[in-house]
C-alpha cells in the first residue's frame, strides 16, 4: 500500500490490481489442473493398450503409476 501511496494511485486502483492478481492465479490453477487431467487421460489411454495386447496387470500398474483399482476398472 505505500508503494501505492508513493507511485500517487489511490485504494480503488489497489482493488481493482488485487482482482487482476487474483484472476491470473485462478487463470493459472485452471490450466495446471487441465494438463494434470490430461496426463492422467493419457496414462490410462496407454494402459487401455497394454491392457488390449495382453501385459500383466502389475507391470501397467509399474509403468503407468496408476493403481492396479484404476486400471482393472479399464478392462
Amino acid at each position: 500500500m505505500n508503494k501505492l501511496k508513493q507511485l500517487g494511485l489511490d485504494n480503488e486502483f489497489g482493488m481493482y490490481y488485487d482482482a487482476e492478481i487474483v484472476h491470473r492465479k485462478e487463470v493459472n490453477s485452471a490450466r495446471s489442473d487441465g494438463r494434470k487431467e490430461g496426463a492422467k487421460d493419457e496414462k490410462k489411454s496407454i494402459a487401455k493398450n497394454l491392457l488390449k495386447i495382453g501385459v500383466p496387470i502389475k507391470d501397467i500398474v509399474k509403468a503407468t503409476g496408476l493403481s492396479k483399482k484404476q486400471v482393472t476398472m479399464l478392462m
